[in-house]
């Protein structure tokens, strides 16, 4: 199986999601941060997990078996270089590709065959084969993180007119096909994208936060200075709010825990109760048994706070006079 194939610190084909902020497990500014850390030669790199594995295992199969239900021919799932788009500064990497000797297809949930944005289409040519292996349950919609932008990217970069997303559920034993035909609209879409990206990572130039998390990112790996930074006093309003949300989370915590008591008190042996609309559980959760572990020993560091700590200066002054 061969490994990573596109640059860590270049956009690509499965990063272009997360960089649109449509990502579920990374945000854009993440995304862009890994990115820069790539550039100074950082390894971002992780090992695969066993879900992770086993995708990469079964998706020659899975290839195989989706092309053939469809209809489609001369199947490669071999790529030993990345691909790279002819005028936009972004990669990928292929699971496979085929052919269609022009196919029409049409929506038909019942054999989990989708065309999203169309009602049928005619494909024709060499096309892009994305594929996914899941636990979860099955969608009659391609999720933009789950391999559609990824697909969309792959059809663009390459030149081809069309794609589809192999997405094969385990759980439930079913297998997807989402249809896609390419799109103009998301070309312009994504060199506007990759020419930012690009510019983004070469000046190290971070968005604008929109949570604590993305303003983390920004100073995360930049020296702490050592003098005292006076602020404008216009944000001590909102440094108060802050303070007020703190106490109404702990009175909030203390009012859910009086009604889980009252709960608890009222099941007492019962594992589980309804109470009109509601269904009350308080069963068991079972543990499987792990092995003992031995945590390796770690060198001293220094690792940034993800949260501001406040303190109310004038409280504190007031107590020292009292």
């Amino acid at each position: 199986m061969v490994g990573k194939l596109t640059k860590d610190d270049e956009l690509s084909a499965s990063t272009v999601a997360n960089a649109m902020g449509k990502g579920k497990y990374k945000s854009k500014q993440r995304q862009l941060q890994e990115h820069i850390k790539a550039k100074h030669g950082e390894n971002i790199r992780f090992d695969q997990n066993t879900a992770m594995e086993l995708g990469d295992f079964f998706e020659d199969g899975i290839i195989r078996f989706a092309t053939e239900k469809m209809g489609l021919t001369d199947v490669e799932t071999e790529f030993p270089e990345a691909f790279t788009h002819p005028f936009f500064p972004i990669q990928c990497s292929l699971d496979g590709t085929a052919m269609a000797n022009d196919l029409t297809v049409e929506e038909n949930p019942q054999l989990g065959i989708y065309v999203p944005d169309h009602e049928h289409i005619t494909i024709n040519g060499k096309g892009i084969i994305e594929c996914k292996l899941t636990k979860d349950y099955p969608k009659d919609y391609p999720e933009d993180w789950r391999g559609w932008i990824q697909l969309k990217t792959q059809v663009e970069i390459t030149g081809c007119s069309w794609g589809m997303l192999v997405i094969f559920s385990h759980t439930a034993n079913e297998i997807n096909y989402f249809f896609y035909k390419r799109d103009p609209a998301f070309s312009e879409e994504l060199r506007i994208l990759a020419d930012d990206w690009q510019k983004r990572v070469k000046t190290e130039t971070y968005f604008d936060p929109e949570t604590s998390d993305d303003a983390y990112a920004m100073f995360e790996d930049i020296p702490v200075a050592e003098d005292v930074l006076e602020i404008d006093d216009s944000l001590s309003g909102m440094i108060a709010r802050h303070e007020n949300i703190d106490a109404e989370i702990k009175e909030l915590k203390e009012e859910q825990d009086c009604i889980q008591t009252a709960l608890m008190e009222k099941i007492a042996n019962h594992e589980k109760a309804v109470c009109g609309s509601y269904q009350l559980d308080w069963g068991y959760i079972n543990y499987k048994p792990t092995p003992e572990k031995v945590v390796p020993a770690k060198e001293a560091r220094s690792v940034r706070r993800k949260q501001v700590r406040i303190k109310d200066r004038g409280a504190a002054d007031l107590k020292g006079a009292l």
